[in-house]
């Protein structure tokens, strides 16, 4: 998986998770830099428009209610698979700190298993290098796991994974107004 070991992934488009303890995003708790399948990425958004309850209300009096959290739909693709690089290619797969088994495990562990300190799933920012999500200052999406499904593309014969795509959908966080 690495850049450095396979300098034919330089060009794959990746995306920085970084996830915190708290709701100010000031205690970080880990990043991890991973490909994702730029086609497949998705937000999408809602307005709560309701209709007047009253029958004989005029045409078009809809109301504005507000908006919903925005979700982020994204594909992590985890590949070893492929390495140019032949001193990487020799290596045993232990020894490579990112191989896709790694990853995985990482990204559970920063985005769906309970932090130490507050007994809940991390809050995490989402930035595709290059490419702002939403109108925020970092051009980054802030939110939480909403689900998370790890499918296994290929498993070598000790039953480590090879290949895979792990397939999130993020629910966007919204601060309360200061009072």
């Amino acid at each position: 998986m690495s850049f450095i070991n396979d300098p034919t992934r330089a060009f794959t488009p990746v995306l920085k998770l970084t996830a915190f303890s708290d709701i100010e995003m000031t205690d970080e708790q880990g990043s991890l830099i991973l490909p994702y399948d730029a086609a497949a990425m998705e937000t999408s958004f809602t307005n709560v428009i309701c209709e007047p309850k009253v029958i004989d209300s005029s045409n078009g009096g809809v109301v504005y209610k507000g908006t919903k959290s925005s979700d982020l739909k994204v594909n992590f693709l985890l590949d070893d698979t492929t390495y140019s690089n032949l001193v990487a290619f020799a290596l045993p797969s232990m020894l490579i700190t990112d191989r896709v088994d790694v990853l995985v495990k990482k990204i559970i562990e920063l985005c769906h298993s309970e932090n130490d300190t507050t007994k809940q799933p991390n809050y995490l920012r989402l930035k595709p290098f290059n490419m702002p999500l939403l109108d925020s200052a970092g051009g980054g999406f802030d939110g939480r796991l909403l689900t998370l499904s790890v499918k296994n593309e290929i498993v070598n014969l000790t039953g480590d994974r090879v290949k895979a795509r792990v397939e999130c959908t993020f629910k966007e966080k919204i601060q309360a107004a200061p009072s």
